[in-house]
């Protein structure tokens, strides 16, 4: 009788010890395939990454060659090119874009430099009323009228503060101090209980248009100006209008035009796109779990990073920006690549700088959002193998087994008394 109790004692202590050893092997195992897991995403993004860096300095190299000689930047060559500031603005800001390995270079701030001086010098000479210009006999002359005041001098100061920002310019130019001035000025005089309308002519008040002047105000507070307190409050104003008078509660969207319910779901431009309209210039909207489905929504209906052409005849690159405020990986980068595939060597209509420009912002986001990824990996690699390796974690499974044996024993050891 008390062998049999001894025997099962050691039966049980056997199996303990088994169970230990089986613990410590699926630790073992799993630790190594976590890290296997995570070598593998390192080098899966370290090539994807080194191909972002190839398509943004290709984007960039095309909108140098696209820039005149007074600094301006054509919309897709200078024989026969307009120049449309709005869009060039675009193009410019482009260049601002980098990575780690990609650092904006002397010659594309320069660039930027020499376009914000062309720029600068039109809306002062025109009282910040810019127009659209063609080269014509080798000089560059006024075509027509812009169709919005608000949005080309929103998307002025959007450039002129990133470039502030990126370079940390302090010693501005008197006539850039001028033109900010002035720019400010004109916005202004557009704005009506604090929302821009379109122009001294045009009272129509678009929410896109007031999301442009929303980014390019957002920029300049944050672009390291001494005195930003006036900038701060006229932005602030904005932001709560725009979310007061463009937010459709009843309907869960966006409204195109303030107090308007026209809008077309199948429309593509405005309607579409005005969704996600606060997704693609960073506007902090309160409402995330709604902007969210918006966007779903959008990229079911449109499907717009197959970049398809039936969209006013352009590719609007600028979607994907929506993608990457979403974290939207995946179709962030095959918008990229299609756009890869059928733009980066031809180099044909519809594509044009602004829209490279689109392509070089986004290709610095998708970028960063690897590098979070490959953080967030490693970091729960760290997390996990420190937690299973830490010795009083073992040392508590081995105690528990130890104390399990000897208690055994010792039962196993009365029985034989």
């Amino acid at each position: 009788m008390h062998e049999h109790k001894h025997n099962q004692c050691k039966r049980k202590v056997k199996h303990r010890k088994n169970v230990m050893k089986l613990i410590i092997f699926c630790i073992t195992v799993g630790i190594s395939l976590m890290f296997i897991y995570y070598q593998n995403l390192r080098k899966e993004i370290d090539a994807r990454q080194k191909w972002l860096e190839t398509v943004l300095t290709g984007e960039k190299k095309w909108i140098l060659e696209n820039q005149g000689p007074e600094g301006e930047f054509y919309m897709n060559g200078s024989k026969a090119g307009d120049v449309n500031p709005y869009f060039a603005c675009m193009a410019a800001l482009g260049l601002l874009a980098e990575t780690k390995n990609c650092p904006i270079t002397e010659t594309e701030k320069k660039a930027v430099g020499r376009y914000l001086d062309w720029h600068t010098g039109i809306l002062l000479e025109t009282d910040g009323k810019m127009g659209i210009y063609r080269k014509k006999s080798g000089k560059l002359i006024y075509k027509e009228k812009a169709d919005s005041e608000d949005g080309y001098l929103g998307m002025y100061l959007f450039l002129m503060g990133k470039y502030l920002e990126k370079t940390e310019s302090t010693d501005l130019p008197e006539y850039w101090k001028k033109g900010i001035s002035l720019a400010l000025k004109k916005i202004q005089s557009l704005m009506q209980d604090g929302i821009t309308q379109v122009s001294e002519e045009n009272t129509t008040v678009y929410l896109m248009d007031n999301l442009e002047v929303w980014k390019g105000l957002y920029e300049l507070e944050h672009a390291g100006l001494k005195d930003v307190q006036a900038i701060r409050e006229m932005r602030n104003k904005l932001q709560a209008q725009i979310e007061k008078l463009f937010w459709d509660d009843a309907n869960q969207r966006w409204r195109i035009i303030e107090n308007s319910d026209l809008y077309h779901q199948k429309e593509f431009y405005p309607d579409g796109v005005a969704q996600i309209y606060p997704l693609i210039y960073e506007f902090p909207v309160k409402e995330k779990k709604k902007q969210k489905i918006l966007y779903e929504q959008f990229t079911e209906r449109f499907q717009w990073q197959k970049l398809t052409k039936k969209r006013n005849g352009f590719l609007w690159a600028m979607t994907g920006m929506a993608a990457a405020q979403m974290g939207d990986i995946n179709n962030l980068l095959e918008m990229i690549r299609n756009y890869e595939a059928e733009y980066c060597e031809n180099r044909k209509y519809p594509l044009y700088t602004g829209e490279a420009g689109w392509i070089c912002m986004e290709c610095e986001k998708l970028y960063s959002l690897y590098e979070r990824k490959i953080k967030t990996g490693f970091l729960f690699y760290n997390l996990i193998s420190k937690k299973l390796l830490r010795s009083d974690f073992l040392q508590r499974i081995m105690i528990s087994v130890f104390y399990t044996r000897e208690s055994a024993l010792k039962r196993a050891g009365s029985f034989c008394l």
